[in-house]
């Protein structure tokens, strides 16, 4: 029988926690982040089993249905569906609910430990399972309630109540066929960028071409990043750029470019022009001729600053030996072997002791992964079959294509952080 009333000591801590980041916050503004990760922690805590469960169930059901949704929403949805199936919830109260590894709750089904792990940590995120230790999981009240299948029925509920809105912005259907998907495929983790969920749930058609066949969405798409971007950290207030990019940079050729490697509309190209003016280098916009024809139409380049040049990242890299080839949310969009065929053009090119590549993109914790990370991690599953990566994995993945990591900088939970690779001479 799971509690009516939620635990004090609990309760206690969590508010200690809230009035100690608060007197933190009246002092310096920047742990604001810490704060509302704690006031996060206080409602979770305050809130019975029951509460959590409608509030699953119901209130981010309604907000769906009136267009009021986030990726978190869809995102969480999909992950809990899918728990049930892995039989995630009646798995870890077994034992008397002794903690029990991914491996633990993936025997159950026979299902890919990657991908309980990646479910797994969404549903801590969500407060649905508890969290000892990295890669660890026990559970809590909230995960006693949902190993009764009429209250994990809710779940499915929501659901169904998702299907009623087919397709919304980028494509709803990924979300809600995701399960099935997965019960097809006998749970692997999906590595598959041309036969993943999305091209179950959408006629076969790869993500980015579907994306590209509808212009307003392909606009908006691009929109949002931009959007996004302005409400997080930048790269070069986490990152040196003087000392690394300025210093030492040859005046003249590819050898003084920066190149954005799939740069979109140019943004990052214009905020790192304003921000580091002493770069004096080339700027060189790199994507689809779509997207460049897209950019120009903007007024993208038209001062000449910032050069125009459609090039697929998949082929070899036409400008060689470049300061820096940047790319910011370009490999948490393809599985590992597609990024180490990106990897593998950008490392062709590069000049020993002087070329470096910085990705800028998600560094997922090993433990208590920030909400937002998580949310973006199951929604790259739904749609690209790639994934966000924790520190060990880019270090794997750069790791397995002869190049090396020599600094991870990050700024905030939750935000994107800047990895910086270098070919070692």
């Amino acid at each position: 029988m799971t509690p009516k009333t939620p635990d004090v000591e609990n309760v206690a801590q969590a508010l200690k926690q809230v009035a100690e980041d608060g007197r933190r916050f009246m002092d310096d503004s920047s742990t604001r982040e810490r704060l509302v990760a704690s006031a996060r922690a206080l409602v979770l805590a305050a809130q019975t089993p029951m509460d959590s469960l409608l509030w699953h169930v119901w209130a981010l059901t309604i907000d769906v249905l009136t267009q009021h949704c986030h990726h978190g929403q869809p995102t969480r949805t999909a992950a809990a569906r899918v728990a049930l199936d892995l039989k995630i919830f009646e798995t870890a109260v077994e034992n008397g609910g002794h903690p029990k590894s991914s491996e633990d709750l993936a025997a159950v089904t026979g299902a890919s430990p990657t991908l309980v792990k990646r479910i797994s940590r969404a549903l801590v995120s969500m407060g649905m399972l508890a969290e000892e230790g990295p890669g660890l999981y026990a559970p809590n009240s909230f995960t006693t309630l949902l190993a009764n299948k009429e209250y994990a029925a809710g779940i499915m509920f929501k659901l169904f109540e998702l299907k009623v809105r087919q397709s919304f912005d980028i494509n709803m259907e990924s979300f809600a066929k995701l399960p099935e998907y997965l019960r097809n495929t006998n749970f692997q983790n999906p590595e598959n960028a041309l036969d993943g969920p999305f091209q179950y749930a959408n006629d076969n058609k790869p993500a980015f071409s579907w994306l590209v066949e509808r212009p307003d969405l392909f606009e908006a798409f691009h929109l949002y990043i931009h959007t996004l971007r302005q409400h997080r950290p930048s790269w070069t207030d986490m990152y040196p750029a003087m000392e690394r990019l300025v210093e030492g940079l040859e005046p003249d050729g590819d050898a003084s470019a920066f190149v954005d490697v799939g740069g979109s509309m140019g943004q990052i190209l214009q905020d790192f022009r304003a921000n580091v003016p002493q770069y004096t280098g080339r700027l060189i916009l790199q994507e689809l001729p779509e997207v460049v024809a897209a950019a120009t139409e903007k007024g993208v380049g038209a001062d000449g600053r910032i050069e125009m040049q459609a090039h697929d990242f998949f082929n070899p890299q036409p400008v060689r030996g470049a300061r820096a080839y940047f790319m910011r949310s370009v490999l948490h969009d393809w599985p590992d072997a597609q990024c180490r065929k990106i990897l593998a053009q950008l490392k062709d090119a590069m000049e020993p002791g002087y070329s470096r590549i910085l990705i800028s993109d998600c560094v997922i914790s090993d433990e208590k992964a920030a909400w937002q990370h998580v949310s973006m991690d199951i929604f790259m599953m739904a749609q690209v079959s790639s994934r966000e990566r924790t520190e060990h994995e880019w270090r794997a993945l750069v790791d397995s294509c002869g190049l090396k990591v020599t600094g991870i900088y990050s700024k905030g939970d939750g935000n994107e952080g800047l990895i910086e690779v270098i070919l070692p001479e």
